[in-house]
């Protein structure tokens, strides 16, 4: 039988890794988004933004939107369904997987086909694991739910190709993260789920 491992926090710590994420995923986005694409090696020197003002980065307002599609349908009415609604309402970009997938749900493909069909070179793609972020935020702790989640969102523009893998074990990685701060074990629990 399983052992459970009581775990008291408090707000405050839950605000500071969650804070964490955000500006990590903000700071990332913004660093990386004018050599997204890039294959070489890079030695950027003097990038700066202005204080407290990150570069528009699709990855991060992805989950805004995920978060807000959370919040409006409740954990039990979500589903890949659900989330594709919101892919084709709310989400402008049309490139890569994410057009794959919104041309394929705007002709009547459910997911997990949406993201399958049409789709052999970027479902394989690393657009579903820049967003897995969110997933562990909501589920601190709790890999197996954050993973059920990342499931979700990933397969209606991936599929079940390498993308989607990538992104389960991110929100796996990342939701144990909350509270493991070895990272070979983090590692191994995201490679062992």
């Amino acid at each position: 039988m399983r052992k459970f491992r009581k775990v008291k926090i408090s707000k405050e710590f839950l605000r500071d890794k969650i804070h964490a994420a955000w500006i990590g995923k903000n700071i990332g986005g913004t660093f990386g988004g004018p050599y997204e694409g890039t294959t070489s090696f890079l030695d950027v020197k003097g990038f700066v933004t202005e204080t407290g003002v990150p570069l528009p980065n699709d990855d991060l307002d992805l989950q805004l939107i995920w978060l807000y599609a959370l919040e409006r349908e409740g954990p039990w009415n979500f589903s890949a369904r659900v989330l594709s609604e919101y892919w084709l309402t709310a989400i402008v970009p049309h490139w890569a997987e994410y057009g794959y997938s919104k041309t394929n749900l705007r002709a009547g493909i459910p997911p997990m086909l949406s993201g399958e069909l049409h789709n052999p070179k970027y479902r394989d793609s690393n657009g579903a694991w820049i967003r897995s972020e969110i997933w562990a935020c909501l589920a601190p702790g709790f890999p197996g739910i954050a993973r059920k989640f990342a499931f979700v969102d990933a397969q209606i523009d991936h599929g079940l190709g390498e993308g989607t893998y990538a992104e389960l074990f991110t929100a796996t990685l990342e939701s144990a993260a909350f509270f493991e701060s070895d990272v070979r074990k983090v590692v191994e629990a995201a490679l062992n789920a």
